[in-house]
């Protein structure tokens, strides 16, 4: 009779050797995850999925900021220059004379309910806010003329949300998902400043995306040279 321990001895190799090949397929793994993930990144710098899921979640807030702004209009009876964007986390958006508390997006008792949200930090190449302003208008969208209504002296700017500095992959993302043109849009001399909506629709820029929604790339025009997303709550 053969002695024991060999059996056991063969039982502990077998093992072994499954062992070995377990480890080396996760390995292999690992290193085509690792490989898949590289390959899938941008010049940019981000990630195709990631860049959908932040381009997302902007237009959702978008989305959610203009039905705040539509339902006071229309339930709350505040006309375009009764609408604030007053809030607890970044200043100047005060009205003079204050707007009344039924007009506020983010009065969470009488007004639209809305919490201002800061932008995902992944989806910009420069740390900021979104921008809510009435002193842009854009070509094509509500009445102003074209090519000219940012200096016809006439209150036909839009009221809108503006995010600053998106990364290029969020912005074409962004315009996937909003049925545009994956191409961006360039804006040579037309774009937007700092200005918040304080109740006062103004002559000041003019954008010519010819949309009322849309992610576009300043190359000449103000702020400077990147990507940027507009959102039109209301065209005059």
């Amino acid at each position: 009779m053969k002695p024991q321990y060999f059996k056991h001895k063969k039982h502990s190799f077998q093992s072994g050797n499954a062992m070995i090949f377990i480890l080396i397929g996760i390995v292999l793994f690992s290193a085509l995850t690792f490989t898949f993930t590289r390959n899938s990144r941008s010049p940019s710098g981000i990630s195709s999925e990631d860049a959908r899921l932040y381009a997302q979640q902007i237009i959702s807030y978008a989305e959610k900021i203009n039905g705040a702004v539509q339902n006071i209009m229309l339930q709350n009876g505040c006309s375009g220059t009764r609408v604030s964007f007053k809030n607890t986390s970044v200043a100047g958006y005060e009205h003079a004379p204050v707007s009344p508390q039924k007009c506020g997006v983010f009065n969470s008792t009488v007004g639209g309910g809305m919490n201002f949200e800061s932008p995902p930090s992944g989806a910009l190449t420069v740390a900021g806010n979104y921008l809510f302003t009435g002193n842009v208008c854009v070509d094509n969208v509500g009445t102003g003329p074209y090519a000219s209504c940012a200096s016809d002296s006439l209150k036909n700017e839009e009221l809108m949300l503006i995010l600053p500095w998106v990364n290029a992959e969020v912005c074409k993302s962004i315009n996937r998902l909003l049925n545009n043109s994956a191409t961006i849009p360039q804006e040579a001399t037309g774009g937007y400043d700092s200005t918040k909506f304080t109740g006062t629709y103004a002559d000041g820029f003019e954008l010519n995306s010819d949309a009322p929604a849309i992610c576009f790339q300043s190359t000449g025009g103000s702020p400077g040279s990147g990507y940027h997303f507009h959102y039109t709550f209301l065209a005059h």
